[in-house]
């Protein structure tokens, strides 16, 4: 998988990738993106539920000026082309729960930095040096706080955290090399 390590214009662009369903706050996405005050803001949200119409309306009053793009249900390797394709500022995640955050590893996959929330497997997922853990109760201002601390790193900084990304995905999460070492391991045995 390619990673996009250079921005080729001034947007900054978020993703996130989940059912629209109450576990999955995608209004708190909204309200940090209405904190961030930056121009030129694109949210895609990959994923489909029965909240659309809720979240739709409630970005459309809350975040007029940010362009939101919720894809709705596409496949699996649509989402993964999209991610190799495009610079993605960062991934968010700010579920109440979640098991193993497959959403997360595919996005450090593709070397997109995490704001997610701590709960369930996603405190596995995202060391300190691929991205950032936020409190299940955070505020809205606090993550925006982040994200904009985030975006004004040097740009060789959050290259750094880019390759991180990808490198922690290919040693934690890569199916096929640990299937490999694990099938190596039992042969040891």
């Amino acid at each position: 998988r390619d990673i996009i390590m250079n921005k080729k214009d001034d947007r900054y662009v978020f993703c996130s990738c989940s059912s629209i369903i109450p576990v999955k706050r995608l209004h708190l996405i909204i309200d940090i993106l209405s904190e961030l005050n930056l121009q030129n803001v694109e949210w895609i949200h990959f994923g489909d539920g029965r909240l659309r119409s809720n979240i739709e309306a409630y970005a459309k009053e809350k975040i007029p000026n940010i362009r939101v793009k919720l894809s709705g249900k596409i496949s699996n390797k649509e989402i993964l082309d999209f991610y190799s394709n495009n610079y993605i500022d960062l991934f968010l995640n700010v579920s109440e729960s979640e098991g193993v955050p497959v959403a997360i590893m595919e996005a450090l996959s593709a070397g997109i930095p995490v704001l997610a929330t701590k709960v369930g497997g996603v405190l596995e997922a995202v060391p300190e040096n691929v991205g950032f853990l936020i409190d299940k109760d955070f505020s809205a201002s606090t993550a925006a706080e982040i994200i904009r601390s985030y975006l004004n790193l040097s740009p060789d900084l959050r290259k750094e955290f880019r390759l991180n990304a990808h490198e922690y995905w290919k040693n934690n999460f890569d199916a096929l090399k640990n299937y490999t070492l694990f099938a190596q391991q039992l042969y040891n045995l």
